[in-house]
């Protein structure tokens, strides 16, 4: 009984088990560093030469179309510029101001219920995963802290950012924690950047995600807009479904339902899409405390708080500081830096692009293991993945006594990644 019960993970490398321990560690490798555009230029001229000097034109065109997989980059936009001192083009020039003034949970102060709401709160969280109760009592338009390094504050950003969907999937969301989403999107978003908020409704039951979101988002006059899947679809799937409703934006910008975006979120995490067509970018992801609202910086990571996006043994995602040669080539602190993965739920990537890496896979069902294989198709596709640290973004985490969403019956007892 002893050997077949679960240990917890005291770094045995989430094997979770005494007698599945390696005898000697797991060796640290900083990896090999392939560039693929380099590669792909170079077969490319030794193709055309080839080509030149008579070679199998059959064959040549075979090689050429394996080179000339995605379409090149033709928006012009000119690198972020730093400028320590000068207040960044995209900086508000005033304090933010509260939803209501002095106001419960404004700055992202926690808000703390006394007693008396015990049961309903636990009746909350166990519907919906979030103390509902106070988030109900919080501004959806409330102020928030800035988490962000000082420096991001002096970046100077090419205005001629792409324009951006924002995507939103849910199901049986709390009306608050969802719609906060929402306006915290309208509100700290440069209004010719936003082209759409495109609501993707995962066959919801809850009375007021039907009508009442209807009529409520009617006050943007079309800029945010909600589609209703026809059956439980899943996370992953719904998020590729997003992605073909979402036909106004030059970018996709993926948030879970239960998300603030922060200060000045948008420029940071698209200037390198609009650089790059094949980057895709990640913001740092703060904590809201689910009971209280509070945002803090997420533990972990390096002395700034950094970390890239990585995995174990047995594939659970982690956070692992930046390696020393990843440190040494970036020039700023505030840069963004390349991870070779990435949690999953926020993102930003050129449409076009993800279209052209094929979405998500259609195999994965609700949940799992679709992090990492987006991350992995990019990569190998010859993109990059960045993690942009003055773009944050604070989202909640389910807490303890969630009931939970049950896969449907048509998906089996383990929808995710195998």
């Amino acid at each position: 009984k002893e050997a077949n019960r679960p240990m917890p993970n005291k770094g045995d490398h989430g094997l979770g088990n005494e007698k599945f321990k390696p005898v000697v560690p797991w060796p640290h490798v900083e990896g090999v560093e392939v560039d693929l555009e380099s590669i792909r230029r170079k077969n490319k001229a030794k193709n055309e030469l080839n080509h030149h000097g008579g070679g199998d034109n059959k064959q040549q065109n075979i090689i050429q179309r394996q080179y000339l997989t995605f379409k090149p980059q033709t928006f012009v936009y000119r690198d972020p510029v730093l400028r320590p001192g000068v207040l960044g083009n995209f900086e508000p020039k005033e304090p933010e101001p509260h939803g209501v003034v002095g106001g419960p949970g404004e700055e992202a102060k926690p808000y703390v219920l006394g007693p008396d709401y015990k049961e309903s709160i636990q009746a909350s969280i166990k519907e919906f995963g979030f103390n509902m109760v106070a988030s109900d009592m919080i501004s959806l338009d409330r102020s928030v802290n800035d988490l962000r390094q000082e420096e991001c504050k002096y970046w100077h950003y090419d205005e001629n950012l792409l324009t951006s969907s924002v995507v939103i999937v849910f199901h049986n969301e709390g009306w608050s924690t969802l719609m906060r989403t929402v306006h915290s999107v309208i509100k700290r978003t440069p209004r010719k950047y936003l082209a759409e908020i495109v609501l993707i409704d995962d066959f919801s039951n809850k009375a007021h995600l039907k009508e009442r979101l209807d009529e409520y988002i009617k006050q943007w006059n079309g800029l945010v807009k909600v589609f209703r899947n026809e059956r439980r679809e899943g996370l992953i799937q719904a998020r590729s479904i997003g992605a073909q409703k979402a036909k106004l934006g030059q970018v996709l910008v993926y948030l879970d339902a239960h998300c603030e975006v922060g200060v000045n979120w948008y420029a940071p995490l698209i200037a390198p899409i609009s650089k790059d067509r094949t980057t895709c970018t990640v913001p740092l992801i703060d904590v809201i405390d689910g009971n209280t609202y509070k945002i803090v910086p997420q533990g972990g990571g390096d002395e700034d708080g950094f970390a890239r996006g990585a995995w174990d043994w047995s594939m659970l995602w982690k956070r692992v500081p930046l390696t020393k040669r990843e440190k040494e080539s970036r020039k700023t602190k505030t840069e963004p830096y390349r991870s070779p993965a990435m949690a999953g739920g926020l993102f930003a990537i050129e449409r076009d692009f993800f279209f052209e890496l094929g979405l998500y896979d259609p195999g994965l069902q609700i949940w799992g293991g679709e992090n990492f294989e987006i991350s992995y198709k990019i990569w190998q596709c010859g993109g990059k993945l960045l993690f942009v640290p003055c773009s944050r973004v604070g989202h909640i985490y389910r807490l303890q006594g969630w009931q939970g969403n049950p896969p449907p019956v048509y998906v089996g007892s383990s929808p995710t990644l195998k």
